[in-house]
């Protein structure tokens, strides 16, 4: 945001104003905390409205202004950049819906009180040019999940990073985060929140993961649920607890994952890591993947192996099996697979029912 004074020309006797940076500055934390308060009024949750303040912090560092100076091409950026993280078109059309309801808020709120101390109008931000509309095909089904080949480039550099790497506790705790990321089908928030006692080697088969701060739908706050190590996680995790988590602190309780400074891990801290790691290994951009395609990654995986719909859906924390369907991504022989995999259950059962007969 620059930091020249802004003028202002009040009444026919031209007597000038002006608003410092940090006037400016505490005007503009003054507007969005009032609407946080208007967002509680219309019985929005606490997360839900953190949420939204984060958006908007991330949209304003990015446009480097004050929200009333922002203009389309700052919105075209910002759009553009979610579009390179590879976020959900849902997800980029709540971030858009959050900075249009903001900017909505002011115009009709404070919009003569911003006239008055900059003389100039709330911005509008979207036309049909970029406008994200809500549409049939909302959870982004076509969310392509990596290629087996390519994770398994990446899962063995990693390995070999960690033979020579300066830093091998950061090497490895991320190796342990990205590959539950993978074999979980969990959220990076959903990971990066839960603590060593979430971890219950004593539940299930081979042990349970509970998710205490799973994704709700409508703003209705956390949902928990409890999900099976799958695919050697215990293992995984027996690993990183017993060797790797000591490296960055003492204590046995706490965050699962930690920073090198002791502290929860930051989920943006991981997101960025995920794709530094990839660059410095020599991927191109168009091989580069996201938390959210390991996550799709993790479904299609799942449905490959015979699991079922609304097994998935509990798996991946969804209120709506409609978006579990969206999110497998099978591959060309599928079909055989699933055809092949009925014909040797039925054989089994015929077989049984023979040596019951005999």
């Amino acid at each position: 945001m620059g930091k020249q004074p802004f003028l202002s020309v009040i009444s026919n006797k031209q007597e000038l104003i002006f608003s410092t940076y940090e006037e400016s500055r505490e005007y503009q934390a003054k507007l969005i905390g009032l609407w946080e308060q208007q967002q509680r009024v219309l019985g929005y949750t606490e997360h839900t409205i953190a949420l939204g303040t984060k958006c908007l912090n991330e949209f304003l560092d990015v446009s480097n202004k004050f929200i009333w100076e922002v203009t389309m091409s700052d919105a075209d950026k910002f759009y553009l950049g979610l579009v390179g993280r590879g976020l959900a078109y849902s997800t980029r059309r709540k971030y858009q819906s959050t900075i249009s309801t903001l900017l909505e808020y002011l115009k009709t709120r404070h919009g003569h009180e911003i006239w008055e101390r900059y003389k100039v109008q709330v911005p509008n931000l979207l036309d049909k040019f970029n406008r994200y509309y809500h549409r049939k095909d909302d959870h982004n089904g076509q969310v392509i999940p990596p290629k087996p080949e390519l994770l398994d480039r990446f899962w063995n550099g990693m390995k070999e990073e960690m033979k020579t790497a300066r830093k091998y506790s950061t090497v490895a705790r991320d190796y342990t985060l990205f590959r539950m990321l993978e074999l979980t089908g969990l959220r990076t928030h959903e990971i990066i929140m839960m603590d060593v006692k979430d971890c219950r080697f004593d539940l299930g088969e081979k042990g349970k993961l509970h998710v205490r701060f799973g994704k709700g739908s409508k703003g209705s706050g956390f949902k928990r649920r409890w999900v099976p190590m799958l695919d050697d996680v215990e293992i995984l995790l027996k690993w990183y607890l017993e060797r790797i988590r000591p490296l960055f602190t003492n204590e046995t309780e706490g965050p699962l994952f930690l920073s090198e400074g002791g502290v929860r891990l930051n989920k943006h801290t991981a997101r960025k890591s995920l794709a530094r790691r990839q660059e410095k290994m020599g991927f191109t951009k168009e091989e580069i993947f996201s938390p959210h395609q390991l996550r799709h990654s993790f479904a299609t995986r799942q449905t490959e192996l015979g699991v079922d719909l609304l097994t998935l859906k509990e798996l991946l924390g969804h209120a709506d099996v409609a978006t579990t369907f969206n999110y497998s991504n099978p591959g060309s022989d599928h079909l055989e697979k699933r055809v092949r995999m009925a014909q040797e259950k039925w054989r089994n059962q015929l077989l049984n029912f023979n040596k019951k007969g005999e």
